[in-house]
């Protein structure tokens, strides 16, 4: 029977999840985070369920503890907390736990959200594989199950234009293709797609690195600051399909953002420039979106509007 392990100082909180969890699940329970490391190293656990605030160690403590432990660092975590403040939350994924869920909180929310971890962790363990869709499971969380599994192997991400792969090492990253893009600007490029199929198979590597190595949630936190920066640029600007170009009588600044310029000036569609550009789409739309709103690009079809109402004018004029 799988083994989970409870973590809270709240004897209303353990009695209430050992209640709910004891007729799938063997349970045990602690009552802070120093009698859950003990009971994690002896009991071996197939997950845990903690919460943050407890006397004597904590909860980020225990998760700390946990991960320095070859014996321990690969078991599933989910934090559980009365803390609902958006910081708390990224604090905890970001540290690569499995899931951080708030009080109150439903049981069913919280049974289906622990089956669906152990499902994914026992098919890399039955099968040494991990394949699903980007729609139903993002890059960082595929990722996190690598990692705690400490797994050595590819991942191979498809979408409709690209091809990307990403190899890692006893559960680092170490090596990122994708498209014409290599290492870094790979690595970070794959987080932005949304669609597509996600393949991980274990097998032993022979390669040099192309990223640095024991950097991995590093990289992670990184990657997710970058895709809300490119996300925010999405929302203010048009459809790719949209032709911008460079509006006259501006300085153009040096950089990339001026590089990003010279292909839009006699105006191109958002779309090709992507597509043409060396420079990977995670930087490129923040750049398009700051451009706009610095008033260095336009519209095309506004200054043909513009210039069709001149026309009109000088029609009208010149008619009376």
């Amino acid at each position: 029977m799988t083994k989970l392990l409870i973590v809270d100082d709240e004897d209303n909180i353990r009695h209430l999840l050992r209640v709910a969890f004891e007729d799938e699940f063997e349970v045990e329970v602690a009552v802070d985070g120093v009698e859950a490391f003990e009971k994690a190293l002896k009991w071996s656990p197939d997950l845990i369920v903690s919460d943050i605030m407890m006397p004597k160690l904590d909860g980020y403590g225990l998760y700390r503890k946990l991960k320095a432990r070859p014996e321990t660092s690969s078991i599933p975590f989910v934090f559980l907390s009365a803390k609902k403040d958006v910081e708390e939350k990224v604090v905890g994924l970001e540290m690569g736990a499995d899931d951080y869920i708030t009080k109150p909180f439903s049981i069913k929310e919280l049974k289906a959200k622990i089956k669906s971890i152990l499902r994914k962790f026992d098919e890399m363990r039955d099968r040494g594989s991990l394949e699903g869709s980007l729609k139903e499971v993002d890059l960082v969380e595929v990722i996190q199950l690598i990692e705690m599994g400490r797994k050595t192997g590819m991942l191979v991400l498809e979408t409709n234009i690209y091809t990307g792969h990403l190899y890692f090492r006893q559960g680092e990253p170490i090596y990122a293709r994708a498209g014409k893009w290599s290492a870094i600007d790979a690595f970070f490029t794959m987080f932005s797609w949304r669609d597509g199929r996600f393949r991980f198979t274990q097998q032993p590597l022979e390669m040099n690195e192309n990223i640095d190595v024991n950097r991995g949630q590093e990289l992670l936190m990184e990657g997710v600051r970058l895709m809300d920066e490119m996300e925010e640029a999405l929302r203010h600007i048009p459809s790719f399909d949209t032709e911008l170009i460079v509006v006259s009588g501006k300085s153009i600044p040096e950089g990339e953002a001026g590089d990003l310029l010279e292909s839009f000036r006699n105006g191109e569609v958002i779309k090709r420039v992507v597509v043409n550009s060396d420079m990977p789409p995670y930087r490129i739309y923040p750049l398009v979106a700051d451009a706009l709103n610095s008033g260095h690009l336009e519209v095309a079809s506004s200054k043909s509007d513009q210039l069709e109402v001149l026309r009109r004018l000088k029609t009208s004029l010149e008619a009376q």
